[in-house]
């Protein structure tokens, strides 16, 4: 396993004094196009501890921090920088809302970092040939893969899931950990998607169940829709478009009446482990309808079922 990252650079800026104001796109990655600036709002960052009653910094504590040698052209960036990145008090300097926020992409690095891991083997075994799976990191994406079997996605190299993980969470852990992280990430931000709001941007999210009519049921990827799946849900946000594509059941795994399900059978579905990704790759599915799309999703312990159906937006209206 070896990690390679591409460093580049990012900056942060705003517009002078007053209070915080919009600025246009391209006003904000103009002031984000200077070194120094992008200095004072890391040092700002440095300088704050969370719940501190104050943790502004004053000017010359600042200038000190971020290194430079001209008063003038430092004051001259700081000045670019307060009104929406970064707020003046009476005791100094300090990071607002926006400012923050490009600070949390600079040390995710998901703006500036393009890290590489090689394939991987880990501590879990494939839902469908038990032997272990490999992970490999691209693109801001861990994607999970079977070597020995065609997975789910066939036409993606024997895909079991690809999920995304900013740059900073490869950081200090090893391919176990970085799938164990991955997919505590991951599913709570699906359960956001599912949820109708946008992890991205809290935009309003559209979700959209597609079934395949003829579905061909058998432990097999389907000749008719080229799917394992007889059932794919999409979510996709209005606003930025981040869009989400999982297993129709998908929905279902956090719903009350499945956690209850398990839980009677002493069994926790903790969402977000591998244990309840793999068990839900046994679940059966059934398409009630081709239109509007409905898709039944019966998950069994014991001898004992419990069946869900999810309408044409993935939404759960029926158990039994």
């Amino acid at each position: 396993m070896s990690f390679s990252f591409d460093e580049g650079t990012s900056t942060p800026c705003a517009p002078d004094g007053g209070e915080p104001l919009s600025l246009s796109p391209d006003d904000a990655f103009t002031l984000l196009g200077n070194e120094t600036r992008v200095a004072i709002l890391r040092a700002l960052w440095e300088a704050h501890e969370p719940y501190d009653s104050d943790t502004a910094v004053p000017f010359s504590e600042l200038f000190d921090r971020v290194g430079v040698d001209d008063t003038g052209n430092f004051n001259y960036h700081l000045g670019r920088l307060t009104g929406h990145f970064v707020r003046r008090t009476e005791s100094g300097y300090e990071l607002t809302a926006p400012g923050f926020e490009i600070v949390h992409a600079l040390v995710a690095g998901t703006a500036t970092e393009n890290p590489i891991l090689e394939p991987a083997v880990v501590a879990a075994n494939c839902p469908r040939c038990e032997r272990r799976i490999e992970i490999v990191y691209t693109d801001g994406t861990v994607w999970a893969r079977c070597p020995h079997c065609e997975g789910y996605w066939p036409q993606r190299g024997g895909e079991i899931f690809g999920f995304s993980l900013p740059p900073e969470g490869l950081r200090d852990r090893d391919p176990d950990e970085i799938l164990e992280a991955t997919i505590r990430y991951s599913i709570h931000r699906f359960e956001s998607m599912n949820d109708g709001v946008c992890p991205e941007c809290g935009g309003s999210v559209d979700g959209s169940l597609a079934v395949c009519e003829d579905h061909d049921p058998c432990d097999a990827i389907c000749d008719r829709c080229s799917s394992y799946f007889a059932g794919v849900i999409t979510f996709v946000c209005r606003s930025c478009k981040f869009a989400w594509r999982s297993p129709g059941w998908a929905p279902v795994h956090d719903h009350p009446a499945l956690v209850s399900f398990y839980y009677d059978h002493g069994i926790e579905h903790v969402l977000d482990d591998w244990m309840a990704m793999k068990r839900s790759f046994d679940w059966r599915e059934e398409v009630v309808s081709t239109d509007p799309p409905r898709l039944g999703v019966t998950v069994s312990y014991e001898g004992n079922e419990r069946t869900f159906v999810l309408d044409e937006t993935g939404t759960v209206v029926d158990v039994s």
